[in-house]
Order: structure tokens, then sequence, then C-alpha cells
């Protein structure tokens, strides 16, 4: 399964408010808050023992502004405006 991480180590996100999904959400402290995805394993396994399965929702570890780090579902992550 190619291409399932959406979002690359560095890359600022911001974590919504709201998500259909009910996968890992986030703590409602940070809900709405700005962070970078951490440095993380994101390589490509498919054809390997450790492809993720079709519809697995793939989680992210997002360092927070300010310094707290969480481990947030990818359905909570959307990309950050232009300089935010």
């Amino acid at each position: 399964m190619a291409g399932v991480y959406n979002f690359q180590v560095n890359q600022r996100v911001r974590i919504k408010t709201a998500s259909e999904g009910n996968h890992k959400p986030p703590t409602e402290s940070v809900k709405g808050a700005l962070g970078t995805i951490a440095p993380q394993m994101t390589d490509d396994w498919a054809g390997t023992l450790l492809e993720l399965d079709s519809g697995t929702i793939v989680t992210y570890y997002v360092v927070i502004d300010g310094g707290a780090t969480e481990l947030i579902a990818a359905d909570w992550l959307e990309r950050a405006s232009a300089g935010e």
C-alpha cells in the first residue's frame, strides 16, 4: 500500500477541533493547535509483513507548539496554512 503516509517529518500541521473518525484523538487541550510532525519511522513497507492493512488509519507523533508531544491519528490532522 504505497503512499499511506500523508504527512512528512518536520511538516507543520493543525490539529482539527473535530473529526468524523474516532481514531486516536488528541487531548482536548490541543484541539485547534499548531504542531510539527516529529521524527518517526514512515518507511513504505509495501510487500512485507510490516505493510499496513488497507483502511488502517496512520498515527503520527506531533510536537505541539509549546513542547508537548502527542500520538494523533491522521484523520485529526490537516496541513497548516502557509506561514503558520
